[in-house]
């Protein structure tokens, strides 16, 4: 069953425009007006395109109302917006948008991010499902893994602009961040049963935490967070290279669940501190955050059944971590403090670069 979009637009030239691009893969419904998109919406479409400039009920009351809604408010909002627009786009990120198409659209962009967002939403759903959440995954995996390949073959092209290479960039970090997604979600039950095979390579961690960072730039703009990256107690660390051994994906996914569990624990202007350090063999990771994880939380940090969702509370993301770092060969612990905040620190094998 194909995905449903919805589109909101009040010019008939746009939505013709993006109905172009997306009929073929998908189910779209268009509104020309923030009430019949509230209408649709209770529908509950897997995606929601949405101009920012239309008469009466703009673009961003739409988000706000639908945010408000309990009913809506887990549906991927993208708005369309032209340059001009685009100045206000932390006002959009703050009350709940997920992410920007700039108009003029490009056809390949509006694609991989549509693809992006529908991938990831199903792995989410996937995660509360059984054996058809499953074969969801498997028939989205490789699909999103050519979108990845395409965009990362595209950047190679060095006579693309920066702006056309910005662009692509941030395709590629939603692809490669709703891949992680998918795989983690195929491996979870071999990971729980002690089947799962791990392939280690030597790996270096330190562009994978700057994916992390470009992927949550939204949520990082939106507080006004400072994500600060420490490499042997060195402010520059992102001029380095530290390698370890694990799998590329799985600790992507590990350093992403921490992460965004601090950022969106963090109250707003705060900083959020990863530090790393080599002691021999073993390589540390520390990522601390100013708040504080509940009292009656804090036993059920790691457990699987752990309450999911915002702030202090852990949820599926910090299980799937303590699988992750355990499987590598590491361990991992949580400690708390009202006065000092929260750490999360976990060990990883050492590797070494390739020749």
């Amino acid at each position: 069953m194909k995905s449903t979009i919805l589109l909101v637009d009040d010019e008939d030239v746009n939505l013709e425009l993006l109905q172009g691009v997306l009929k073929d893969d998908y189910t779209l419904v268009c509104a020309k007006n923030g009430p019949k998109a509230l209408a649709l919406a209770a529908q509950k479409p897997d995606l929601i395109l949405l101009d920012i400039m239309m008469p009466g009920m703009d673009g961003y009351e739409v988000c706000r109302r639908l945010k408000a809604n309990e009913q809506t408010k887990d549906i991927p909002i993208i708005f369309v917006a032209s340059k001009r627009e685009m100045a206000d786009e932390i006002d959009g990120l703050k009350i709940g948008a997920s992410d920007y198409i700039a108009k003029p659209i490009s056809h390949l962009e509006v694609k991989a991010r549509v693809k992006a967002y529908i991938a990831l939403g199903a792995a989410d759903k996937s995660g509360q499902e059984t054996d058809t959440g499953c074969g969801t995954c498997r028939a989205l995996q490789e699909p999103l893994d050519g979108v990845v390949r395409l965009v990362d073959a595209l950047l190679q092209d060095n006579t693309l602009a920066a702006e056309q290479k910005k662009s692509l960039l941030a395709i590629w970090n939603q692809g490669f961040h709703a891949l992680c997604v998918l795989n983690l979600s195929l491996s979870l039950l071999s990971m729980e049963q002690g089947t799962y095979k791990l392939k280690p390579v030597n790996l270096d961690l330190l562009p994978l935490l700057r994916t992390i960072r470009a992927y949550f730039e939204p949520i990082i703009r939106s507080k006004r967070l400072t994500l600060k990256v420490q490499l042997q107690n060195q402010a520059d660390a992102e001029k380095n290279a530290f390698f370890v051994r694990g799998e590329k994906m799985l600790s992507y996914v590990l350093l992403a669940n921490l992460v965004k569990r601090a950022m969106e624990a963090a109250p707003n202007d705060q900083t959020i501190t990863i530090s790393i350090e080599d002691t021999g063999k073993i390589g540390i990771v520390r990522i601390c955050d100013p708040s504080a994880v509940p009292t009656d939380l804090r036993e059920q940090f790691f457990a699987k059944d752990a309450p999911a969702g915002k702030g202090s509370e852990a949820g599926s993301g910090a299980y799937s971590a303590k699988l992750i770092t355990e499987l590598q060969g590491g361990r991992i612990r949580m400690r708390t403090d009202e006065t000092k905040g929260t750490e999360i620190v976990f060990s990883i094998p050492k590797g070494e670069a390739d020749e």
